[in-house]
């Protein structure tokens, strides 16, 4: 450990309040895991149904304000003076391979079924007319819409650290034009950052308890063992512990290898499933899916069902929404990091356009295999599903792949080592916002990423001890609340900063319009922390 590192001090204002939630948490979860189930099934409607409209109309909201900044006012402004640090392909690759997980895999095999046994407005179950809709919501739920958010949050951040200079790490720094640097500074900061520490724990575990079925699954396909919830529990430390070994003997080269190597595997399994498996099938159903899907996002976009009460949009398109809201500012910290020098028009319109085909590519794939499966008769998914859950169905469509039985080996390992960069990257994250005067250049003590890896993985298996995915959703769907607020002020600081800093005529934008490099007009001086 370095001796930056050692001289580096926690901010218990922003740790130990998180950190004794997690612990009243856990310990009521293994007190009386019935009761805690019951609690979390009551939040649950209470955030989906009472505040699902606010959400989607959030997102829609966010949607326009991309189309704003791409084609309005600011759209040839510059995230920084300088050259842009990676070429045009290279940072449209990086976005674009962004997607190349286990979490993309599990969604693309199953999300499609869901819809099919509880179709939107009010279709039949498995009629012919469920299948369109079962094809497109996935599409939507991973499409440009969703993306809009980490869009507009990258650019906030693109923001902050090119224009303003700021070496960010805390969500509480970017409220700072909207609250004052006192507040920031003081428990108004704390709080912030506090929250969105809890908000953000909450989407990993939902991602691991999401993807933890399936690797348990795939370990009992290969290895003839039974699932059980020690199983599961070994799984979920095993990348807490395989992370902290990585950690401790400063392995960080290590953990790029891995990360990297999720990213090619990922996309050979792709393209292996796509020249080998159903092709024409899988062209003409996401062509189909195209055309049913941009005839009707207006509505599935704005769609809560407040008269036939199915619950659909509370249960997929709210949940996605506020799963992606807890994990938005990660992602706007990634997609700002690298955005520098880019045009707000080149970034938003790259940003969207990659995301987008970056998770589609995955489900025009892997969804369309999927349905070629249940359509064939191969699997009887409905009754895999409600004897043995989400994880046994999802293998159980893969066993159709071509070379299933080397196909489910392959599988195991990518899905183990994508589960172990997530968990790296969240807690590198937490580490960075409880540590105290750390910069955007410095590392976070090693011991802290190592506690915070520790205590994800903790709280996953809580989770996992109530069983079912439910649970799983509602520590994303209960901590989304607090990161809305936060996401708010974050917008709402940064639409008074760029009237200050960028201006608004559009007389001062093509003053501006200049090549990376060439200093700016005098009104536009980058104001530094």
């Amino acid at each position: 450990m370095s001796t930056t590192q050692k001289n580096k001090k926690v901010d218990l204002w922003v740790f130990l309040p998180p950190i004794i939630f997690f612990m009243a948490f856990i310990a009521w979860i293994f007190n009386d895991a019935k009761k805690a189930g019951e609690g979390l099934a009551v939040a649950y409607k209470f955030v989906t149904h009472g505040m699902g409209g606010i959400f989607e109309i959030f997102v829609v909201i966010m949607f326009f304000l991309c189309v704003y900044f791409a084609f309005g006012p600011y759209a040839k402004r510059r995230l920084g003076e300088e050259k842009p640090e990676f070429s045009k392909g290279s940072w449209l690759g990086m976005i674009f391979t962004s997607f190349a997980g286990l979490g993309v895999l599990t969604w693309t095999s199953i999300e499609f079924f869901y819809y099919i046994q509880t179709p939107p407005f009010g279709i039949e179950p498995f009629s012919t007319e469920s299948y369109p809709w079962a094809l497109a919501y996935p599409f939507f739920h991973w499409g440009f819409t969703a993306w809009s958010m980490n869009t507009i949050f990258g650019l906030v951040f693109g923001y902050l650290f090119f224009v303003k200079k700021l070496k960010l790490v805390r969500p509480s720094t970017a409220c700072e034009t909207l609250l004052g640097k006192r507040v920031v500074q003081g428990w108004g900061g704390k709080l912030i950052d506090a929250f969105f520490v809890i908000g953000f724990v909450g989407g990993v575990v939902t991602a691991i308890g999401v993807n933890v079925p399936i690797i348990v699954e795939l370990i009992s396909k290969i290895f003839g063992v039974g699932r059980s919830f020690a199983l599961d529990a070994v799984v979920i430390m095993s990348w807490s512990l395989f992370m902290a070994v990585l950690l401790y003997f400063g392995l960080n080269k290590g953990i790029r290898l891995l990360s990297d190597f999720r990213v090619y595997f990922g996309f050979g399994i792709l393209a292996f499933l796509f020249i080998f498996g159903p092709t024409t099938y899988i062209i003409n159903t996401f062509t189909d899916t195209m055309g049913h899907l941009f005839q009707n996002v207006v509505r599935m976009s704005l769609y809560t069902d407040p008269h036939g009460k199915s619950g659909v949009p509370q249960a997929w398109t709210v949940f996605y929404w506020t799963w992606y809201l807890a994990l938005v500012l990660q992602a706007g910290i990634f997609l700002g990091r690298i955005s520098k020098g880019r045009t707000v028009r080149e970034y938003v319109m790259g940003s969207l356009t990659a995301a987008t085909a970056g998770s589609w590519v995955f489900f025009a794939v892997f969804t369309n295999f999927s349905m070629f499966v249940h359509q064939e008769g191969k699997i009887n998914i409905a009754d895999v599903m409600a004897n043995s859950g989400h994880g046994k169905a999802i293998v159980e469509i893969w066993t159709q792949m071509p070379l299933a039985s080397i196909m489910m080996v392959v599988l195991l390992v990518y899905g183990y080592i994508s589960m172990q960069t997530l968990l790296t990257g969240a807690t590198y994250t937490l580490a960075m916002v409880s540590t105290k005067q750390l910069s955007g250049e410095e590392e976070p003590p090693t011991w802290i990423r190592i506690f915070w890896s520790l205590t994800v993985g903790a709280l996953a298996i809580g989770v996992g001890y109530i069983g079912g995915l439910q649970p799983a959703q509602t520590t994303t769907i209960v901590g989304s609340v607090p990161m809305l607020i936060i996401a708010v002020l974050i917008l709402l600081s940064f639409a008074k900063d760029i009237r200050k800093v960028w201006g608004v005529s559009r007389e001062s934008v093509r003053d501006t319009e200049k090549e990376p490099g060439i200093p700016v007009a005098a009104n536009q001086v980058t104001v530094k922390a």
